[in-house]
C-alpha cells in the first residue's frame, strides 16, 4: 500500500535529513532475525563480569524520527501493527522507514534506545538503565548464520554469541523454575509467551532473542512500575478454573498430546490485553510485563517509547494522561481482536475449500500425509459427514498411523450412513486392545473438546476385583469392566464405553447391571475382560539404541526427565510364560499401560518397558503441527 500524499509529504524531509549522532552514546551490537526479515528493530550485546553480566538490548528509536501527532503516527495507530501475509507484509510505517531509515541495518548509523540490564550470577535483575544511544550494527545475522557462528570459534563474534547463549539458557531455566510456561517447550509442545501453540524453534539463536526480548520487556515494565508510571502494560490473566502455574505445567507435561494441551489452555487462559493498569502476566509468571522491543512493528511499543523517553531521558512528564492511555489501549485491543477474527475466518474458509476439494476427489485422499489427513478429518465435519473418509480411515487404522485425536473424530463424528461407523469398529477396537491407555486418551480429548468430564462408578466385584462403569455425557455401559488392577479396569471401562458408542448401545445410569459383579461378564467376543497380549513386531526405527539395549533403565530416565512417577510393573503367569504390565502414572491416573509376554519376569518387563517407550514417542512427544 502506497503512502498517502500527506504522509509522503511528511516522509520526504525525514528521508533527506542525515542522522546527527555525535551527541548520543555509541554502543556495540548485532542483529539476529529471520532470513527474510527487513524491519530489524532490535540488536543485542553482552558484557560478562565477575558479578554476572550486563545485557544491552538496542531498540530502533522510532519516535526520534516520527513526529508526534503526525499523519505517519496516526496511520500507524489506525493499523496497530505490521501484518504478515502469505504474499508479503503490510508494514505499520512506510517501507522507506521500516525497512531502511529505522531498520538497524549492518554498518549503518542508527538512533537507538538502549536498555542496559545488569544481572547477578543467578540471572536476577539488579539494575536497569534507559539510554539514548547510536548504533552501527556489527553484523546482520540470520538464525542460521548465528548458529553457524556459535559452532565456529574462528568467527569474530563467536565469543560474544557464546556468552549470549549461556545467559539465555540461564534466563530460560530461571523462568521455568519460577513457574513460567509461556515461551517454553513442554514434552515436545512449544508455546509462545501467551501460551499459544507455535512451531518449535529450529535454531539455538532463536532462544537467545526470545530470552533477551522477554528480559528487556520485563526490565522496562519493572522500571515503570517502580516509579508508578502508567504505560501500556501487557497483561495476561487466567480463568477462575485454571490451576496455579506449577500445577498447570505438571498437567500440561503429563497430557503431552498437543490437542489436549490446546483445549486445556483455551479453557484456562484469557487473551492478553494492553492496559495502563498492572495486572501481571500469567503465562510468564511475572507481576508486570510490557512490550517495548518492537516499535517498528507494534504501536504499543511505540507509545511506550514516547512515555519512557520523556520521563527517564528528557526528565519530563508523560505526554499522555491516564485517560488517553486507557483509550489508546482499548483501541489496540479492539483492533487486534478484529484482525484476529478476520484472519481466523480467512484460514477457516481456505481449509474448508481444500477439504471439499479433497472429499470430492478420492485419489487425493490416498496421497495425504498423516498430518494432512488429520486436518481433513477434523474439517470434514464442518462441510459434510465422515462417510467419504471411511475407506481411507480404515486403511490408516490397519497401519496404526492414526493419532488419538483422529480416533476421537471417527468415534464421535457424524455419518450419513450409520453402517459406515460400524465398518471401522472392529479395527478400531483391535487398536484399543493393543494399546489399553488409548481409550483413555480418546475420552480425555472428548472431555476437553466437549467441555465435560469423564466420571467413573466404582464397585468391588464378588471376586475382589475392581469394577468400573465409565460415565460420559450422562451415558454409560450396561456391564462394568472388571480387572484385578484399578487402572486396567479404568482403561477397559473406557474401551467398553467407546465400543458401546460405536454400536449405539450406551444407556443411562439407571440401566446398569450390578448383578454382573457376582460373575465374570463377557459382552462380546471382542470385549474380553482380560486384555490380550499381542505378540506383534515393534517398530524400533525411531527408538534410540540405548532404549533398545536397556529399555528398563531408559524408561526410568525418560520419566524422570518428564517429572513423572516411576513405572509400575505388574506380573501374571500365563501358561509357562510371564505377562508383565508396565504402567506410567500421573497423580491418580495411568496414561500408558503396556503388556508383554516373556520367558521370565525380566524379559516380560523389558518388552513391556520398550512398548511404553514407543508409546511415549508416539503420543506424548508427537508433532505440534497436527493441530494446525
Amino acid at each position: 500500500m502506497l503512502p498517502s500524499p500527506i504522509i509522503r509529504k511528511e516522509l520526504e524531509p525525514l528521508l533527506r535529513e542525515p542522522l546527527t549522532i555525535d551527541q548520543r552514546q555509541p554502543v556495540l551490537g548485532f542483529t539476529i532475525d529471520g532470513e527474510t526479515s527487513k524491519d530489524l528493530d532490535d540488536a543485542i550485546w553482552i558484557e560478562p563480569n565477575q558479578a554476572g553480566a550486563v545485557i544491552s538490548v538496542h531498540i530502533a528509536d522510532v519516535t526520534a524520527l516520527v513526529p508526534i501527532n503526525s499523519q505517519l503516527e496516526q496511520q500507524a495507530f489506525w493499523q496497530v501493527e505490521t501484518r504478515y501475509l502469505a504474499a508479503g507484509n503490510q508494514p505499520m510505517f512506510p517501507r522507506e522507514l521500516s525497512e531502511d531509515k529505522l531498520s538497524l541495518l549492518e554498518e549503518q548509523p542508527r538512533w537507538t534506545l538502549t536498555i542496559a540490564i545488569t544481572l547477578n550470577e543467578s540471572a536476577h535483575i539488579t539494575n536497569t538503565q534507559l539510554l539514548s544511544t547510536h548504533l552501527h550494527s556489527l553484523k546482520r545475522f540470520s538464525y542460521l548464520t548465528a548458529d553457524q557462528t556459535l559452532n565456529d570459534p574462528s568467527e569474530p563474534l563467536f565469543q560474544n554469541l557464546r556468552y549470549c547463549q549461556i545467559w539465555a539458557e540461564k534466563l530460560a531455566w530461571k523462568r521455568k523454575n519460577a513457574g513460567a510456561f509461556g515461551q517454553t517447550t513442554l514434552s515436545g509442545v512449544t508455546l509462545d509467551e501467551e501460551g499459544r501453540l507455535i512451531e518449535p524453534p529450529a535454531y539455538h539463536s532463536q532462544q537467545i532473542i526470545q530470552e533477551f526480548m522477554i528480559l528487556a520487556n520485563t526490565a522496562v515494565a519493572r522500571l515503570a512500575e517502580d516509579h508508578q508510571l502508567p504505560i501500556l502494560y501487557r497483561n495476561h490473566t487466567a480463568s477462575a478454573i485454571a490451576p496455579q502455574s506449577k500445577l498447570l505445567i505438571e498437567t500440561l507435561t503429563t497430557l503431552g498430546l498437543p490437542e489436549l494441551v490446546r483445549q486445556k489452555l483455551q479453557s484456562w487462559l484469557n487473551p492478553a490485553t494492553y492496559s495502563p493498569a498492572v495486572m501481571g502476566h500469567f503465562a510468564l509468571n511475572l507481576p508486570a510485563y510490557t512490550h517495548f522491543t518492537s516499535p517498528i512493528r507494534r504501536i504499543a511499543d511505540y507509545f511506550n517509547h514516547r512515555i519512557l523517553k520523556a520521563v527517564f531521558i528528557a526528565q519530563k512528564p508523560s505526554p499522555y494522561t491516564l485517560k488517553e492511555l486507557e483509550a489508546i489501549a482499548q483501541h489496540i485491543n479492539n483492533k487486534q481482536t478484529e484482525v484476529k477474527e478476520k484472519r481466523d475466518q480467512h484460514f477457516r474458509e481456505k481449509r474448508l475449500v481444500k477439504t471439499v476439494n479433497v472429499l470430492n476427489t478420492s485419489e487425493k485422499l490416498l496421497i495425504l500425509s498423516d498430518k494432512e489427513f488429520s486436518q481433513i478429518l477434523k474439517d470434514s465435519l464442518k462441510v459434510a459427514k465422515l462417510d467419504k473418509l471411511i475407506s481411507e480411515a480404515k486403511q490408516r487404522l490397519e497401519k496404526r498411523s492414526l493419532k488419538p485425536s483422529d480416533l476421537y473424530y471417527l468415534v464421535f463424528g457424524e455419518y450419513q450412513n450409520p453402517d459406515n461407523r460400524r465398518l471401522i469398529k472392529d479395527e478400531l477396537l483391535s487398536y484399543l486392545d493393543e494399546e489399553p491407555a488409548l481409550a483413555t486418551q480418546v475420552l480425555q480429548i472428548a472431555s476437553s473438546i466437549e467441555q465435560t468430564s469423564v466420571n467413573y462408578l466404582q464397585e468391588t466385584a464378588q471376586s475382589g476385583d475392581f469394577a468400573f462403569w465409565t460415565v460420559f455425557a450422562d451415558k454409560t455401559t450396561v456391564n462394568p469392566a472388571i480387572a484385578p488392577n484399578k487402572q486396567t479396569a479404568k482403561h477397559q471401562g473406557n474401551r467398553y464405553w467407546l465400543q458401546a458408542k460405536l454400536e449405539d448401545r450406551l444407556c443411562p445410569l439407571t440401566d446398569i447391571n450390578k448383578t454382573a459383579l457376582e460373575t465374570v461378564v463377557t459382552e462380546t467376543a471382542t470385549n474380553d475382560l482380560a486384555l490380550p497380549v499381542i505378540a506383534e513386531e515393534m517398530d524400533l526405527s525411531e527408538i534410540p539404541t540405548e532404549a533398545v539395549n536397556n529399555p528398563i533403565a531408559y524408561l526410568h530416565t525418560l520419566l524422570q526427565r518428564l517429572k513423572l512417577k516411576k513405572p509400575l510393573y505388574l506380573y501374571e503367569q500365563v501358561g509357562s510364560q510371564w505377562q508383565c504390565s508396565c504402567q506410567v502414572q500421573w497423580l491418580d491416573d495411568i496414561l500408558i499401560d503396556t503388556q508383554a509376554l516373556g520367558a521370565n519376569k525380566k524379559e516380560g518387563k523389558a518388552q513391556a518397558s520398550l512398548k511404553a517407550i514407543i508409546q511415549l514417542e508416539n503420543y506424548l512427544l508427537e508433532d505440534w503441527e497436527t493441530l494446525n
